[in-house]
């Protein structure tokens, strides 16, 4: 038998009377950044040095602990105990860093730079490594962005994904090295996939933000609109996005806004951006009911949108500090069946930072625990093949956090606190989903699935 689709007359989003102030949001200081490189040194103990290379996409580990993202060339760090680090920037970079607070050392490495501007007044990669103490005695962790398995390599420990030049030049100082992401990276122990209270704050911020522009988005969309055109209703401000804003009105994929691709009524659509610490997506049907549909796909869509509305539920009260990821990932099976049926690629959710996807617990037979002070994406998006083509996504974010957790960001901000327990009633109270106390969400629009984005006040609810 075929599941029908439970919905709902329901009127905007959450918290649409409480207002987004910027000036409550908290600041990470010097002080929070020299903690930062202080247990980042003490986790490496096995290491007598790191390196830590950044670029404008890649720089969430440098940033973390500097606050510091090169936007125009790449970046690099060293760091010892006991020592002063050292920044290692090309010619922009020695201008550009200065937002740097926590005590180091400049160095100029023009090869960092772009093609075509100044060389000739740094030294070489090899004497400035020499000069840091990285010789034939040293031990380096080398961290870029991510790690390897025993399923891609049988050496993951010795796989790079840092420049060709960095590595070549650390092999010649004589030294050993390791990728040591898993530092700031790893399910386990990863230093950035627990946050302190601030950073939770913060993401609480972007993500209401976030949440808030995406709504103003699917409101203001009009049949026969463009793409280009539709991307205004963003009104994107200058705050960093990780992931380009994405509009997609048919079978395309993610691409930048298209001068002549039109919304059509009936049709498919995927749409969404995200800053910092947060990241909204939907996929679905611009359309006001099934009847928009072309026949063919009249028979799949509800009971795919019926079976997916489930599956993100299940997600949701899956949830909870000492629960590992394996088991959301199998909670999460037994909704939909097989995962491959189902046409979902990746996995069940990930954690996220100042990158869209720094990892993910949520895998078959994971192990990974769940923590007070993880920040959680419930992302995955179902294209079964029976939907030749269609298919439906909601990614929204939110907090792991334990009683304290809770008390103290209560205590720092209050609006964000407030703006998360209205989620957490709607969440329960409306779309039946049975969240447990730790789990705060952050998206005014989370949990919530329109199936016809040209009916916004049509709501999939649990069926009572």
């Amino acid at each position: 038998m075929k599941k029908r689709m439970t919905c709902i007359r329901h009127h905007g989003i959450m918290n649409e009377g409480i207002p987004l102030r910027y000036d409550h949001a908290p600041v990470i200081t010097k002080e929070d950044y020299e903690g930062r490189i202080g247990k980042l040194l003490d986790a490496a103990s096995q290491y007598s040095h790191l390196l830590i290379y950044a670029d404008k996409e890649h720089f969430s580990n440098l940033e973390y602990i500097t606050g510091y993202d090169p936007r125009y060339e790449e970046c690099m760090m060293l760091l010892k105990k006991g020592s002063l680090p050292w920044l290692i920037v090309g010619n922009e970079g020695m201008g550009q860093s200065q937002c740097i607070t926590v005590a180091h050392e400049k160095v100029l490495f023009q090869s960092l730079s772009p093609m075509g501007q100044g060389r000739g007044k740094s030294k070489k990669l090899t004497e400035i490594l020499g000069d840091f103490g990285i010789d034939a005695s040293a031990n380096v962790g080398v961290l870029g962005w991510k790690s390897f398995s025993e399923l891609e390599t049988d050496d993951p420990k010795h796989m790079f994904e840092v420049p060709a030049y960095i590595i070549g030049a650390l092999q010649a100082s004589g030294c050993t090295m390791e990728n040591a992401n898993w530092l700031m990276m790893d399910n386990h122990c990863g230093l950035r996939t627990v946050h302190d209270v601030k950073t939770l704050i913060l993401s609480e911020i972007a993500s209401t933000k976030a949440s808030r522009k995406t709504w103003d988005f699917v409101c203001g969309l009009k049949e026969g609109m463009t793409e280009i055109e539709a991307s205004q209703l963003f009104n994107i401000d200058g705050e960093p996005c990780p992931t380009y804003p994405n509009i997609c009105f048919y079978g395309k994929g993610i691409l930048s806004p298209d001068y002549h691709r039109t919304l059509k009524m009936g049709g498919p659509i995927a749409f969404g951006m995200g800053y910092r610490y947060a990241q909204i997506h939907r996929v679905g049907l611009y359309a006001r009911n099934f009847a928009d549909l072309e026949e063919k796909f009249r028979s799949c869509m509800e009971e795919l949108f019926a079976t997916y509305f489930e599956a993100v539920a299940v997600w949701f009260e899956s949830l909870g500090i000492g629960v590992t990821g394996g088991e959301v990932w199998s909670r999460v099976k037994e909704v939909i069946g097989s995962y491959e049926e189902f046409g979902i690629a990746l996995n069940p959710g990930h954690l996220i930072h100042t990158e869209e996807w720094t990892n993910s617990p949520f895998v078959e037979n994971g192990t990974a625990v769940l923590k007070s002070g993880m920040l959680i994406q419930c992302d995955f998006t179902a294209r079964p093949a029976s939907c030749m083509g269609l298919g439906v996504h909601t990614e929204d974010g939110l907090i792991l956090a334990d009683r304290e957790t809770r008390e103290e960001i209560r205590r720092q901000a209050p609006d964000s606190y407030e703006r998360m327990m209205n989620r957490q009633t709607f969440m329960r109270e409306v779309l039946g989903i049975n969240l447990r106390d730790e789990v705060l969400p952050t998206s005014d629009i989370c949990g919530m699935l329109h199936p016809f984005f040209a009916d916004l006040d049509c709501l999939v609810v649990r069926d009572r």
